[in-house]
């Protein structure tokens, strides 16, 4: 069995132009939009429906990896679709991220480094998708390390930052260095420090949650289907 096989459960050749790559249990949110076959690989959960291929990924660390999988894919667009913290955001808000901060190292973020590099989405699927769906435009932290995000907020909101992740910045460099266009949309879960990410939310704030998660699915699922005909993607 070839590698990519193994570790993704089905063959690299199957892969749709659109990939939506998405945290293990985020998968199951686009089966209302027509799902296919499934498979499971050692690390990723698959799933196709009419026009993208849906990846979940078992470990936050491998996002970067599963970009750097579909090289010589067909894929020519991955869009990230995920669950963030919020700074000064409410539970629900959604953002397609304009700029990801690179935080991805605990060690870095435990001495307090200073240094901060950022990467970006495609400008023009950036831009379409904007124009398509209307949703603002955030700036994201992709960080190492939960426990130290309340640590650096002050950094955080000097750098404008809206909401943190563990993947967005691992995700942009590695879709930039395949030669991929890449978007990424996010939703806030949490909200730093008031309501953290170890703590359960209440009824409403999972009602709010739950509407936003299944809105954002269908307006993305929408965007990439608007230039399909007959199967085929125009992109």
């Amino acid at each position: 069995m070839d590698t990519f096989k193994k570790l993704f459960g089905i063959e690299k050749s199957c892969i749709k132009p659109d990939c939506i790559l998405s945290p293990l249990n985020e998968v199951d949110l686009f089966s209302r939009h027509g799902m296919g076959k499934c498979a499971r690989g050692d690390y990723f959960r698959i799933a196709d429906s009419r026009y993208a291929t849906l990846i979940g990924t078992r470990y936050s660390l491998l996002a970067g990896d599963c970009v750097l999988s579909l090289a010589d894919s067909p894929c020519r667009n991955i869009y990230l679709f995920n669950c963030c913290g919020g700074v000064g955001g409410g539970i629900g808000a959604a953002y397609s991220v304009r700029k990801a901060f690179d935080f991805e190292s605990f060690s870095g973020m435990l001495a307090g480094k200073e240094e901060t590099v950022c990467y970006g989405p495609d400008a023009e699927l950036a831009g379409q998708f904007s124009l398509y769906s209307g949703l603002p435009e955030g700036t994201c932290a992709t960080v190492g390390s939960l426990a130290l995000e309340a640590a650096h907020l002050p950094r955080f909101r000097a750098l404008g930052v809206d909401c943190l992740d563990m993947e967005c910045s691992a995700v942009f460099s590695a879709s930039q260095k395949i030669g991929k266009r890449a978007l990424a949309l996010l939703y806030i879960t949490n909200s730093v420090p008031d309501k953290p990410w170890h703590e359960d939310l209440d009824r409403r704030d999972i009602q709010r949650l739950g509407r936003a998660r299944q809105d954002l699915a269908a307006s993305l699922m929408g965007f990439i289907a608007r230039d399909m005909s007959g199967g085929e993607s125009r992109h």
